[in-house]
């Protein structure tokens, strides 16, 4: 049997574009619990502190623990900066994702709120040197992913959706993610979030990720495997968020995520991985004020 141990890369690029949504949320995140009036609103939300600027900015890290590839059952822990910049709750970056509040305003209900616009974002490949695995299967390069979101929020509910095309040659794919949850004041410091998310893939993403072709067959010893369009997975997200500061808060995520379809019908997750994901990770966040 071939050893699952893996020479493997040491920073962020082993984690999977997944991991990276969450990681986006977590410095605003606790930089919206910083002020009460704060924490009713979005992830991308900024808000004017006493000097009336419209900038907000959040730097922090901490440390991730996750699977090496997206479907693999060997995990391995990493470091993770992040930045967090907003302007005029217009334009933001962050962790990859640069984005703009195109459309931003009052929906029916007069208390909830609609924000749509376009979004870019950096997404890291695979090598095949991240697990024994993928060995004969070649890297996934980079990609660089276009398009829009859609987020409606009331209350402490709010409801997303986001569809990216890979323009940079990585997958050459189409991503859609939807998501749902709640996010809840516990004190003046504490939030606590709950999310559930799904993601739909089309045929050159799944394919390119989870599909083995005869020539990978051929060097891998994997079976050839087509992987479809379909959904990919689905997911759930706790997170807690706790401003030690005014300006320093701390952040935990924990998801459990199940690979579906044919991503979990692939050979390198039904024979050499596993369709259940889990992910852990808690972070440090300064707000600049």
């Amino acid at each position: 049997m071939r050893s699952r141990l893996s020479a493997r890369k040491t920073l962020a690029p082993a984690l999977t574009a997944n991991w990276l949504v969450i990681m986006a949320s977590i410095a605003a995140a606790a930089m919206g619990s910083a002020s009460a009036h704060a924490a009713d609103e979005g992830y991308t939300t900024s808000t004017q502190d006493a000097k009336g600027s419209k900038w907000s900015v959040v730097v922090g890290g901490g440390g991730a623990y996750a699977p090496d590839y997206e479907g693999s059952d060997d995990y391995e822990f990493q470091p993770f900066p992040f930045v967090s910049i907003v302007y005029d709750d217009f334009i933001f970056i962050e962790g990859t994702a640069l984005g703009i509040n195109l459309l931003d305003f009052e929906g029916p209900l007069g208390d909830d709120r609609i924000k749509a616009g376009p979004i870019a974002r950096y997404g890291f490949g695979r090598d095949e040197d991240d697990n024994n695995a993928l060995d004969g299967l070649g890297d996934v390069d980079d990609s660089i992913e276009v398009g829009g979101f859609l987020k409606y929020q009331v209350g402490i509910w709010s409801a997303g959706l986001t569809v990216v095309q890979d323009v940079g040659g990585g997958h050459d794919g189409l991503l859609a993610e939807a998501s749902t949850g709640i996010s809840v004041p516990l004190t003046e410091e504490l939030r606590s979030s709950i999310e559930a998310s799904t993601s739909w893939a089309d045929s050159n993403y799944m394919d390119t990720y989870f599909g083995i072709s005869s020539a990978q067959s051929a060097k891998s010893g994997l079976d050839q495997f087509d992987a479809d369009a379909g959904f990919k997975d689905v997911a759930v997200t706790l997170g807690l968020d706790y401003m030690l500061t005014e300006s320093i808060g701390l952040s935990g995520r924990a998801q459990y995520k199940r690979l579906l379809g044919d991503a979990a019908s692939s050979p390198i997750v039904e024979d050499e991985g596993s369709a259940d994901q889990f992910f852990g990770g808690l972070f440090l966040t300064y707000r600049f004020r």
